[in-house]
């Protein structure tokens, strides 16, 4: 753009002569507006200086996720993302609505659970806002290559990570995993773990028969390291009865059949329990603010699955959700529906959510 000026205006050096200037810039002008309506400067003004955005614990899928996230929002707009690890939602949602924490990654059974305040939740959460719905978590039993547990149901009288006070929602959804299947933890050997990170760490340590995690996680990929053969998800079952055991315990989940080695772990094709994954942010972002960071991860969409293997499913179709369980911001609706992909099923699912 500076050489363009140089060009037009003689900003180089001062030719003999007025003559020669007044014809550069007469000819320099066409090329001037050319440059500016096809190279257009792009104003960050709305953009704050940082951002924070909440996660699970190190080592996890969602910190992992997130990292990546912030890296795009960081390195093309001149806003530096601050990722903070929490235990869960729980720690962050409500600073979140109080409007202190900037952005999160949640899942859309902590999104239903949260907002209206069911389940492990005390009061409703309704200051968040989906930025865009990402790709998916699938979670699921584990268990060494050479065990003799083939299924769910198999983990009768078996030993399992069970409580988790540090992350209720894993207890949530591996007891619903277990109810899918007709199990509760009465039928299970109970082994207390007090988060994701310990229950890796006891599977490692053979006091465990099977673990539980997400697809993906840094501690399944260690495990199937760790043991000769590797690890293997046990699959889920996926009929109408066991789903809906699954979500009257656990609502946001369903089942979703993952490729056979499309991941660590999933050895051949196997149902899973399946959370959609959102970006959220605290409903007082402004708008001109969430606009400009769904753009940016519109337009840089590519430059996320190469982070992590996670973002991969985080591409442009799955933004605009009809399945969502909160609203969207007011400045993702605006980018949504200047790209097209914001219909009129999407304007009634907003109105509803919004009126809920």
């Amino acid at each position: 753009m500076l050489s363009v000026l140089k060009y037009c205006f003689g900003l180089k050096r001062a030719d003999k002569g007025g003559e020669r200037n007044m014809k550069r810039i007469i000819l320099g002008i066409p090329l001037l507006v050319a440059v500016l309506v096809f190279f257009p400067v792009r104003s960050f003004a709305a953009m704050p200086r940082s951002a924070t955005l909440a996660t699970h614990a190190v080592g996890g899928l969602y910190n992992a996720l997130g990292t990546g996230i912030g890296t795009v929002i960081s390195r093309y707009t001149p806003t530096t993302v601050r990722v903070q690890p929490f235990a869960g939602p729980p720690a962050w949602l409500p600073s979140m609505d109080k409007g202190e924490t900037d952005m999160g990654i949640l899942t859309s059974a902590d999104a239903i659970t949260s907002y209206k305040g069911i389940i492990i939740y005390k009061r409703p959460h309704t200051g968040t806002r989906i930025l865009i719905s990402g790709g998916r978590i699938y979670l699921g039993f584990y268990v060494r290559s050479d065990s003799d547990i083939k299924s769910v149901s198999e983990l009768k009288g078996r030993r399992v990570p069970t409580d988790f006070p540090g992350i209720p929602i894993a207890r949530l959804s591996s007891t619903a995993t277990l109810a899918s299947s007709g199990l509760s933890y009465n039928d299970i050997v109970k082994v207390p773990v007090s988060d994701l990170a310990a229950g890796g760490s006891a599977f490692l340590e053979g006091r465990l028969d099977a673990g539980w995690d997400a697809v993906g996680s840094p501690r399944v990929i260690e495990a199937n390291s760790r043991f000769r053969g590797g690890v293997r998800f046990l699959p889920t079952d996926s009929g109408p009865e066991a789903t809906k055991r699954m979500g009257d315990i656990y609502p946001g989940s369903y089942t979703a059949l993952v490729a056979g080695g499309s991941a660590t772990g999933v050895v051949k094709d196997t149902y899973l329990m399946t959370n959609d994954i959102y970006l959220v942010a605290t409903k007082f972002m402004s708008d001109d603010v969430a606009y400009e960071i769904v753009k940016i991860l519109w337009e840089r969409n590519e430059d996320l699955g190469p982070l992590h293997p996670g973002l991969k499913e985080w591409t442009r179709d799955r933004m605009a959700n009809p399945s969502v369980f909160i609203p969207y911001h007011p400045g993702a609706v605006k980018f949504l529906k200047e790209k097209g992909v914001w219909s009129k099923e999407m304007d009634a699912l907003q109105a509803r959510l919004l009126a809920d």
